[in-house]
């Protein structure tokens, strides 16, 4: 099935796809490197706290757990959205068996 055919069946409802939550969310946690983004993240919040913005420093401290732990919770939403609106993410998710699609 080919990104056309696709979003096609997307739209007429009558898609069989599959993408497991767990997968998902490792697979945006390698694309987006969350680890490497969060750990500026907290240095910074450290830093801040350090140099008196303590009430900064708490809020961006708590930021750099909590958006990755959204991203993997929304992980399906956001790799069915990247399958439907790019035919070059849509055969990258096939390809490494991140989305399945049935026939």
């Amino acid at each position: 099935m080919d990104h056309h055919e696709f979003v096609e069946a997307y739209k007429n409802d009558t898609l069989n796809a599959f993408v497991s939550q767990k997968v998902a969310a490792d697979y945006l946690s390698r694309r987006l490197w969350l680890p490497l983004i969060r750990l500026p993240m907290v240095g910074g919040a450290v830093a801040l706290a350090l140099i008196g913005w303590l009430i900064t420093g708490i809020i961006l401290f708590v930021l750099a757990f909590a958006i990755p732990h959204l991203i993997k919770k929304n992980s399906v939403a956001i790799v069915m959205y990247q399958a439907l609106h790019d035919a070059e993410t849509y055969h990258d998710l096939r390809e490494s068996g991140v989305l399945e699609v049935y026939e």
